[in-house]
């Protein structure tokens, strides 16, 4: 795994990075697992990492050529003084050899960590990759007895729609739109094939509350409703029903 540096300011603006984009997500992406979602942040915020130690290694690099380049010209010049025996050029060229070793002893420090730090972040990507594999073979190995298309009738309006839902755990989600105009999110649970679900109109608001039973082959709810817009005389309460769609080959 990724060696443990302590949360630098580096690594903060790398995850502030990645939530910065995350408005930009493609939708699959937001709609993925917690894990998921948690294991993909890690690794978005790691690669931004190593994008900026590979540009220091770059850099660093650079100034080693230069620096490698500066001490073949210093040896050459003291050879040279060497051999004319000119003991002032001896002292000065020695003196500047003497303070550019140093100088290259300081940057080959500094590149062994960047080099260190780059080999490390690779290793740790590989590995959350690997574990961001195992959980979408577990997600797909595990899909959740709710998640899909179902066609949906509220009785006795026999008003008709569609619910999208996603299951993660016993946690529910989703989408639906009904006759009428209406559409907007869908929140509960399912335990032990009981549904529970709680409808948040996008323009009504939290407007209903629905109950129900997943059928043994999981292809069919059915429970009852309670609505609590009670403006106009509008129906209380009632039944529903919901089939599961085919999935399109």
């Amino acid at each position: 795994m990724i060696r443990e540096l302590g949360i630098s300011t580096s690594r903060l603006v790398a995850l502030a990075a990645v939530a910065a984009a995350a408005a930009t997500v493609p939708p699959w992406a937001a709609e993925a697992p917690p894990a998921t979602r948690a294991v993909q942040t890690v690794i978005d915020a790691e690669k931004i990492l190593l994008e900026e130690d590979l540009g220091r290694q770059a850099r660093l690099a650079q100034e080693r050529r230069l620096a490698l380049s500066r001490l073949d010209e210093l040896y050459l010049a003291l050879d040279a003084a060497i051999q004319r025996r000119d003991t002032a050029t001896i002292e000065t060229l020695l003196f500047q050899v003497e303070a550019t070793e140093r100088l290259r002893a300081e940057q080959l420090a500094a590149e062994r960590v960047v080099m260190e730090r780059i080999r490390d972040r690779l290793r740790g990507i590989a590995v959350l990759e690997e574990r961001l594999a195992g959980l979408d073979a577990a997600e797909d190995r595990a899909v959740g007895p709710l998640r899909g298309r179902w066609s949906v009738a509220l009785l006795p309006s026999g008003q008709h729609g569609v619910f999208d839902l996603e299951q993660s755990g016993t946690i529910v989600s989703g989408t639906y739109e009904l006759e009428g105009g209406f559409s907007g999110s869908l929140t509960g649970t399912l335990v032990d094939r009981k549904v529970h679900l709680v409808r948040i109109d996008s323009k009504l608001g939290r407007s209903m509350e629905l109950e129900g039973y997943l059928s043994v082959d999981g292809k069919q709810i059915r429970g009852s409703w309670l609505s609590y817009d009670l403006a106009g005389g509008s129906q209380p309460s009632g039944q529903w029903i919901a089939d599961r769609r085919a999935v399109s080959p």
